[in-house]
């Protein structure tokens, strides 16, 4: 047996701007609103954790016996700019930034192949902190620049 190869470490400092996204950190689970025909409400179980010497933050997504997927999280120094990054496991994937936190939320918006879709779409991710450990997302979606964002989902979420 072969012991795992390990970077050596560096010398350059974690952008001190991930810190905004320290309440992604660890465990968390998410409960959206409950449907209009009373079933139950989705889960959303999330995993962050700092990478690459805190340089980036993974956030894992599941929703139990549907799909995963990953949000990566990096400050971009020249853009002044939070890019991420989304991937799952159904093939949607895509690109989005965030300016950081302004008037109390943390908005990403991007551009995304939604393969549950069948097409291309610009999703917005609004972040609102309610107190240590707490938080709602709202998610919005729309086709084209010129349509209103549709309300997509809204997580309550609580660190566990």
């Amino acid at each position: 047996m072969t012991d795992t190869p390990t970077l050596p470490p560096t010398d350059v400092p974690p952008p001190t701007q991930l810190r905004a996204l320290d309440f992604l950190l660890g465990h968390t689970r998410c409960v959206g609103e409950t449907p209009a025909d009373g079933s139950a409400p989705t889960v959303m179980h999330m995993y962050g954790e700092l990478t690459l010497g805190g340089h980036y933050l993974n956030v894992d997504v599941a929703w139990p016996g549907t799909m995963s997927g990953r949000w990566i999280f990096g400050w971009n120094p020249i853009d002044e700019l939070i890019n991420v990054y989304y991937v799952a496991d159904s093939g949607t994937q895509g690109t989005a930034t965030s300016a950081g936190w302004q008037d109390g939320e943390l908005t990403v918006t991007g551009s995304y192949a939604v393969v549950e879709v069948g097409g291309h779409r610009m999703v917005r991710d609004v972040f609102r902190r309610v107190d240590d450990g707490h938080f709602v997302i709202n998610s919005f979606v729309r086709s084209s620049d010129d349509e209103r964002w549709t309300p997509l989902d809204v997580y309550d979420c609580h660190r566990v």
